[in-house]
């Protein structure tokens, strides 16, 4: 597929005139809705042939390179075709004024529906910190690592405290910080935290508590939704692929951030991103 592509964006000749870039931007757009289910399609062949991988380091190298490279493509793509477009504060993809409160309460609005559908009630999600701080980012891998992270924080909290109607349900934290050099969310939940010996493997590809063992499935049963709901994908039910959570640290990793997790088991579980900004003093930003 991708060798394809390349000879398809190779063979086309240099660009003249506006009639050749609308051409080349045509092609490109024909391109990315061609792409737009790798992930997908990786997640599917990976979960076919999970039981026989023996090397997991390998696996998430493997992972981790493709899933950036594809994300820095298709930035790079999605940039040139937006910048034929006159988008209010933006640049491209870059919004020069974005709000990331606007933007995490987009996807809260997206998660709790989501819930309300599959359990009828949703814990309420609270935002604190510099919640009016603005400044330029690409929001596209925002879209990805928001919306995963939120349902995770979700689902194990409506799993958690099952017996609770919506009023009683301990809302979830969101905490923004922002400097020079970087932000920061926090989203904090009280959905009773992740077992010590589960934390090592929430960021592997296609985990899923189901391969547990028989004698810890009872222990278990709160967290495998929430587990295969931080690593499922953005869209269809609260459950996937288990690519969602590494694939959102990967993302990170890629711009220049991280995502950490802090489980305080018998409580709830703090989620960290970290990204820096993309005018950073500190160094500069790359795709």
């Amino acid at each position: 597929m991708y060798i394809r592509a390349f000879h398809i964006l190779h063979d086309i000749p240099p660009i003249q005139d506006l009639k050749d870039e609308a051409e080349y931007s045509q092609v490109l757009e024909n391109l990315l809705e061609d792409f737009k289910n790798v992930v997908t399609q990786l997640a599917e062949g990976f979960r076919a042939c999970r039981k026989h991988i023996k090397q997991e380091d390998m696996v998430k190298q493997f992972l981790d390179r493709t899933l950036t490279s594809r994300l820095g493509i298709r930035m790079l793509a999605t940039h040139h075709l937006a910048l034929g477009e006159n988008k209010p504060n933006h640049v491209g993809i870059i919004n020069i004024s974005m709000r990331v409160k606007d933007v995490i309460e987009r996807w809260a609005d997206f998660v709790t529906r989501i819930a309300e559908e599959k359990y009828g009630k949703a814990p309420r999600i609270k935002m604190s910190g510099h919640i009016n701080a603005t400044f330029p980012y690409i929001q596209l891998p925002l879209d990805y690592i928001f919306p995963e992270l939120l349902k995770n924080a979700v689902r194990a909290t409506i799993e958690t405290h099952a017996d609770l109607n919506e009023s009683a349900l301990p809302p979830i934290q969101i905490t923004i910080a922002n400097n020079d050099i970087d932000f920061i969310i926090r989203i904090s939940d009280r959905g009773c935290g992740i077992p010590h010996y589960v934390m090592p493997k929430i960021m592997q590809y296609n985990f899923s508590t189901a391969e547990s063992d028989l004698d810890n499935r009872e222990e278990l049963h709160v967290f495998t939704n929430m587990i295969e709901a931080s690593n499922s994908t953005t869209s269809g039910p609260m459950h996937g692929y288990g690519f969602g959570l590494p694939t959102s640290r990967a993302y990170a990793e890629y711009l220049g951030g991280s995502l950490t997790i802090q489980s305080l088991q018998g409580i709830g579980t703090d989620v960290y991103l970290r990204l820096k900004h993309i005018d950073s003093k500190s160094e500069s930003f790359r795709i």
